[in-house]
């Protein structure tokens, strides 16, 4: 099985300065995929996917901004 590893960043030794404990539940291939991920670089699952949702929040537009964008299409009234 071929895993592309991406450059997740930050420093593997690094904590977070508090933590909230948090369960979730993964498809069983996705937790496979990251568990391998994590062996690749040496580094905790739990840093991985910490390290993918860091990323997945930096490349999603704040909610401000979305407001900011013009909205397309209708505007309300009858359907």
């Amino acid at each position: 099985m071929d895993i592309i590893l991406q450059n997740l960043g930050g420093d593997m030794t690094e904590r977070p300065r508090k933590a909230t404990r948090l369960t979730v539940s993964l498809e069983e291939q996705d937790y496979r995929m990251l568990n391998e991920i994590a062996v690749a670089r040496d580094a905790s699952l739990s840093w991985v996917i910490r390290q993918a949702i860091r990323q997945f929040i930096e490349n999603t537009p704040k909610a401000q901004d979305k407001q900011k964008a013009p909205h397309g299409g209708r505007t309300g009234g009858d359907r």
